[in-house]
């Protein structure tokens, strides 16, 4: 099921520069799609909690996988930026509601112990999926195209993904008895009954959970037109960026099993450190072995949503409010991933080059490095 993600979203970057070429856009105009794609996921982190307890967790995969689904396919038609960024809207409002943080819910129902682990172990499908398909639609775009190309792709989500929501994905035990209005009228009672998430400490927390997206987004999103940029094939470029997925896969596991073990104060510095190499390897890329600090950038950097924000949900607001507190936490760091194009589109159509974003990402990840050890919690201080 996260082929739909790995499709929808993470593909994203590989066909910035033939939509513009084809259809004659500014790079940066075309890449405020993806902002609106986070735009869509910060409006359904802050309805998931309602959604889930009307409809169950479930149902809402499944119609959500439909609609995202058939609104990529629509895409591959669209000719205009407003076609771009309303299709981008809906995409990413009903991917929040399809892919990984129902998925990491449904998985924290069903383990205690090492759910961290279990959740990277789960998640790491979406690295080997972008890994596969930026190669697959690189192929595709260079033998017919991008339209064809998102067509094809649009067809193996839908094959893939569909399948999985109706075949593999079951409720628990644990509401999987209760009916749809009982999980709403005990949603929300525990709303009622839980404590109120903002306060200072969790406030200034989730701003540098959006500072730590705008930062790794505008490394990750530009990784394969800024090797484009500076001489390199499309294809060279696509295999960088699905070496360095495949790397992000296998970190989803390292991040859960980090923070299973330290907490996430520990999980979250490693992850910002290894950023700030991934962007240096960006920025002094001469030979393919630059790569290896790309992949090393890479290999916590998507774990800050689908591995980290159910982690520091629970670490602030205990088991008890965990379902509550995860959608808030989901919509700032969709938030920063929103703003990161409008600013590195905005910057690169101004001076031609990602570099100058490279040096500010660096700046924005090194604050939040500070932010991190100041105020997220030992795992000794979790919340009960």
């Amino acid at each position: 099921m996260l082929t739909q993600l790995s499709i929808s979203a993470n593909c994203f970057s590989i066909f910035i520069i033939p939509v513009c070429e084809s259809l004659g856009f500014a790079r940066g105009v075309y890449s405020w799609s993806q902002s609106f794609i986070s735009m869509g996921g910060v409006i359904g982190s802050l309805m998931s909690g309602m959604i889930f307890s009307r409809f169950g967790i479930v149902k809402t995969m499944r119609a959500a996988g439909i609609c995202s689904t058939a609104l990529y396919l629509i895409q591959s038609f669209a000719s205009s930026i407003p076609q771009f960024y309303l299709i981008s809207l809906g995409i990413g409002f009903f991917n929040c509601l399809c892919t990984s943080m129902p998925l990491s819910l449904l998985i924290g129902e069903r383990f205690t112990e090492k759910r961290n682990t279990v959740i990277g172990i789960v998640m790491m499908g979406s690295g080997f999926g972008t890994s596969l398909f930026n190669k697959v639609a690189s192929g595709f775009i260079l033998s017919s195209g991008w339209r064809p190309a998102m067509r094809r792709l649009g067809l193996i989500m839908a094959c893939v993904s569909l399948l999985s929501y109706f075949v593999l994905v079951r409720e628990t035990g644990r509401s999987g008895g209760v009916s749809a209005p009982a999980r709403a009228a005990d949603g929300n009672k525990r709303e009622e009954e839980g404590e109120p998430f903002f306060n200072g400490r969790r406030t200034a927390i989730v701003c540098i959970c959006s500072l730590i997206s705008i930062g790794a987004g505008t490394f990750m999103s530009t990784i394969t037109p800024h090797l484009q940029d500076i001489g390199f094939s499309q294809s060279f470029a696509a295999s960088v960026y699905s070496a360095s997925m495949l790397t992000m896969a296998f970190g989803k596991i390292m991040h859960g099993a980090i923070i299973d073990r330290w907490g996430v104060r520990v999980s979250n510095s490693v992850m910002i450190l290894t950023a700030i190499l991934g962007i240096i390897g960006s920025l002094t890329f001469t030979t393919v072995y630059h790569s290896v600090l790309i992949c090393i950038g890479m290999l916590f950097i998507s774990s800050l949503a689908v591995v980290g924000a159910p982690a520091l949900a629970e670490a602030l607001g205990g088991q008890k409010n965990k379902k509550l507190f995860v959608g808030k936490i989901n919509a700032f760091i969709s938030l920063g991933y929103m703003i990161a194009p409008f600013i590195y589109g905005s910057v690169y159509d101004r001076v031609g080059s990602y570099v100058p974003m490279y040096y500010a990402a660096i700046a924005l990840l090194l604050i939040s490095l500070a932010g991190v050890l100041i105020l997220l919690p030992r795992k000794s201080e979790y919340h009960e």
